[in-house]
Formats: structure tokens, sequence, C-alpha cells
């Protein structure tokens, strides 16, 4: 059976520059943020050693300080699930030809790609597509030579262009599929 041309399925232009712009303001915020609370550090740091000096107390400057040093490493984990997020949008291929269907997350490391659901089902093995809280998911049965403990395939990816489409072919074409 010779397979035809595959049909790709990428976020729109407009998914693309919206993650884009989102992540880009993120940024600008985080290191504005960042600059602003190293402009400060000296002065907590100087009003700190005053108040040490003059036996005031010191509770709520130590206060400031570590919320804010919280503040930024939770704003640099939410800038790398950002980047992340991006990434994803921007690299996300959906290919469906006559014998499957294949997620490709071309930016990302092939071992991170895979972990977050880059594959390969062919349309017997779907047999199930649900929503998931961040992805669209479609599930695999694991092949028959696979170990006893078998992995249950998952193919993830965020957002597509024509996604009604997208899944009315999947529909179409798994035989397995349980809904």
């Amino acid at each position: 059976m010779a397979a035809t041309t595959p049909l790709a399925f990428r976020p729109s232009p407009a998914q693309r520059a919206i993650a884009l712009l989102l992540c880009a303001g993120s940024w600008l915020v985080g290191v504005q943020g960042l600059a602003r609370l190293l402009q400060n550090m000296p002065h907590l740091t100087e009003a700190i050693r005053a108040a040490n000096i003059t036996g005031d107390p010191t509770l709520a400057l130590w206060t400031a300080l570590i919320a804010g040093l919280v503040a930024v490493v939770t704003g640099g984990f939410l800038l790398l699930l950002a980047v992340l997020g991006l990434m994803l949008i921007e690299g996300t291929q959906v290919l469906v030809d006559d014998l499957g269907i294949a997620v490709e997350l071309t930016i990302l490391p092939g071992w991170l790609a895979r972990r977050l659901g880059a594959g390969r089902l062919t349309w017997k093995q779907v047999t199930q597509v649900d929503k998931g809280r961040f992805f669209f998911q479609i599930h695999g049965e694991a092949p028959q030579e696979a170990p006893a403990p078998a992995f249950r395939p998952v193919l993830r990816f965020l957002v597509v262009d024509e996604l009604e489409r997208l899944m009315l072919l999947v529909l179409e074409r798994s035989p397995n599929l349980k809904l």
C-alpha cells in the first residue's frame, strides 16, 4: 500500500504570534521585576544592618527580602515554562497519512520531544482521543511485541490550526477508537 503525501497540521500564524507576544511580555515583566529587586537589595540589607545596630525588630525586613527572592525564583520558573510553551507551539507538526498519525516537536531535543508527546501511531493503534489539562491527547495501545508491563503510547500537542478537521480524520480512520 503506497502512502500518499501526508496532511500537515501546524498552529496558525495568529496562534504562533499570540504565543510569541505572551512569552516576550512575560520576559519583559520578569526582567523588570528582577532589576527592581536587585536595585532595592542594597537598601534592604542596609536597613537590616541599621535595625540590628539600633536593636529594632528586623522580622518585617527579612520577610520582605525573602519574599522578594521567592518571587524571583518563582518568576524564573514561570519564564522557563513560557519559553517551553512557545517552543511547543512553534515547533509542533501533526502529520496524517494513510498509515497513521505522527506528532513532531521539531524544536526540542529528541528525548524531551518524546517525553512531551512526540511519536507515531498507526490507525489501528489509536484507542482514545481526549483533551487533557493542557494538551490534546491521542492514546494508543501498546505494540504486541512490547514487554509485559507495556507502556501505552500517547501523542500530545497543544494547539493546531483546523483542529476540527484533524479530529474528524482521527475519528474516521481509527477502527479501534473508543468514545
